[in-house]
């Protein structure tokens, strides 16, 4: 054989072992068929008893409010990102939510992994945001799970995603502390007020209606200044979320 003709065929044969080989290096994690059911645990982690309730939970959930929360536990993703996996089943399989509504929640588990996932549609997010997803992933369900309670968990955190939807789940993170006021500040605005006093007495002649007629410099002292809260403490920061397109990636993957 003439040697020039060896890399050829030595690349068509590499060429041709990565296509016969190319199904198994890149088979997708399968995923189970939705048939009805809510409660999807591949692992066999979660009681009948558990599952039974589960059910109950989130069909009741589903005929009140049309929000469609379904559960998927597998015994590991073999390799596949857990975001994709959790996009293929909520997304492109299982089409959770109503078309007009993208109210669908998948809360997916992966045993061998030890990682969660909450994913979450359009038209929730503004409610189940991602730091409600992660703070009830890592707060509600993983404490559980690190005692090997798979039962608890999932009922702990079924419970939280319903209740953030609703608006009642109570996301207490902790509260900042605010600034140490600087005393050498206010001594400064104390001393300058005086010296402004002093100056128009002066030019007055000692009267005393400047404190309720000259008013121009008083409001922005009790208006906005001194440490006043400036209406932050009752911002709630919630808006409605009018939904567009299924899922966006929103929710949160966490571990325990």
């Amino acid at each position: 054989m003439n040697v020039r003709f060896r890399p050829i065929l030595l690349y068509t044969c590499l060429l041709a072992g990565l296509l016969l080989a190319s199904p198994f290096l890149y088979a997708q994690l399968a995923i189970p068929a939705h048939d009805g059911r809510w409660v999807h645990d591949e692992a066999h982690v979660l009681s009948a008893q558990t599952v039974a309730e589960l059910e109950y939970m989130l069909k009741a959930e589903r005929d009140s409010t049309s929000n469609q929360i379904a559960i998927l536990i597998v015994p590991s993703l073999q390799g596949e990102s857990m975001e994709e996996y959790s996009l293929r089943v909520a997304q492109e399989e299982w089409k959770l939510g109503k078309d007009n509504n993208d109210n669908g929640v998948l809360l997916l588990i992966s045993i061998a992994e030890r990682r969660m996932r909450i994913e979450v549609g359009y038209g929730l997010e503004g409610r189940l945001t991602d730091a409600i997803s992660s703070r009830i992933d890592r707060n509600e369900i993983a404490p559980h799970f690190r005692r090997g309670d798979y039962d608890s968990g999932v009922k702990a955190g079924v419970v939280a995603i319903t209740k953030a939807i609703q608006g009642e789940y109570k996301n207490d993170e902790p509260r900042t502390k605010r600034p140490k006021r600087n005393n050498s500040s206010i001594l400064t605005i104390i001393i300058i007020i005086a010296v402004i006093i002093f100056l128009s007495r002066r030019r007055g002649g000692g009267g005393g209606g400047y404190w309720s007629s000259g008013g121009g410099w008083f409001p922005p002292i009790g208006g906005g200044g001194f440490g006043s809260s400036s209406g932050s403490w009752g911002s709630g920061g919630g808006s409605d979320y009018g939904g567009g397109g299924d899922f966006g990636g929103g929710g949160s993957s966490d571990s325990w």
